[in-house]
């Protein structure tokens, strides 16, 4: 890349959880950079006390909301992530990044690699809560000020081949009803073709998507160098991603946040379907037909119904979209 380059520090993990680390998120923790798919990396890179990290998130909400045809915004301040509770028990919401704009407006982003069960209506919940925890007097309602939730997700979150969506309140004719809760997906597992198209012709967001999939892969450098050239605030991001890797105490914090995921998701139906059903319950690499899956795959396959979309489903285990759909009708 275009920038000083980091030292090379070599993971201390055995191979095999390297190689499971591998399999799970395609990271390689003995790259010379660390990945920001990982929310701690995430974090360092945009909540850092310094100009280059605010100007670098600045840039990444206005390339999301260049989507949305939004104002532009010109400062921010990043405040506490975490929005009160009401009620004594209630369970607490922590976001990975929060900031305010001087008009009162709020952005929340989420990195989430991993897919979570029933992360859409944990989507609409963090969105309601931050909207719904701002302070006003009385029943002034038009007080309250817009609030955004992105998430970068990298599964197959919502349907179709868009690498980007918004939603919010509207009819059933697209008219809005409001838009002061808007949602926004950037799935970055939807965005390999973009490896295809010229960087000149790429907008802001498709630069920051491969940014945040390909930054830490070598393989994708000379795309990423022409990206450097042209966008400012990604260069700004990577600049300190470049400086956080160099830390053998980052270092130590992303690996261990790696090995929790990595225990934790063992845990989880998911990655069982990821390990059985995505890699090894494959026969030959495909399944030719839903007869011949065998009870257990499919199982596997219904119960992501709830946490992927069809196609992508689909695409894992080599079943047709039809074949899919009709596991629906046997939940």
């Amino acid at each position: 890349m275009d920038t000083e380059k980091p030292n090379k520090v070599h993971s201390t993990l055995d191979e095999a959880t390297k190689q499971a680390i591998k399999q799970m998120w395609d990271i390689d923790v003995d790259g010379e950079i660390l990945s920001p798919l990982v929310d701690y990396v995430f974090k360092r890179i945009f909540t850092a006390d310094d100009t280059n990290s605010k100007t670098a998130l600045i840039d990444f909400i206005n390339s999301i909301l260049e989507h949305e045809n939004d104002e532009t915004i010109v400062d921010l301040t990043i405040v506490n992530p975490q929005v009160p509770v009401e009620r004594s028990g209630e369970k607490k919401s922590i976001f990975d990044i929060r900031a305010k704009y001087k008009n009162g407006r709020q952005a929340i982003i989420e990195m989430q690699k991993d897919p979570v069960p029933g992360f859409k209506k944990r989507a609409q919940h963090i969105i309601s809560k931050a909207y719904a925890a701002q302070g006003i007097s009385g029943l002034n309602y038009g007080k309250l000020e817009r609030c955004y939730l992105i998430c970068i997700t990298n599964f197959g979150i919502t349907r179709g081949k868009e690498y980007i969506k918004d939603y919010r309140f509207r009819d059933r004719q697209g008219k809005d009803l409001t838009a002061d809760e808007t949602i926004v997906f950037l799935d970055l597992s939807k965005i390999d073709e973009l490896l295809t198209k010229n960087v000149k012709q790429m907008t802001n967001v498709e630069k920051w998507a491969i940014f945040f999939k390909y930054v830490s892969d070598n393989s994708k450098r000379k795309i990423l160098n022409e990206i450097l050239n042209q966008k400012e605030g990604i260069k700004m991001a990577t600049n300190i991603l470049i400086q956080v890797s160099k830390e053998e105490e980052a270092r130590a914090y992303y690996e261990s946040e790696l090995i929790w995921e990595l225990d934790h998701n063992s845990r989880m139906d998911i990655d069982f379907a990821k390990r059985e059903g995505f890699e090894e319950g494959i026969e030959e690499g495909r399944l030719e037909a839903k007869e011949e899956a065998t009870e257990e795959k499919l199982e596997i396959a219904r119960s992501l119904l709830d946490i992927l979309d069809v196609e992508t489903i689909a695409s894992k285990f080599k079943m047709t979209i039809e074949d899919v759909k009709s596991l629906k009708t046997s939940k």
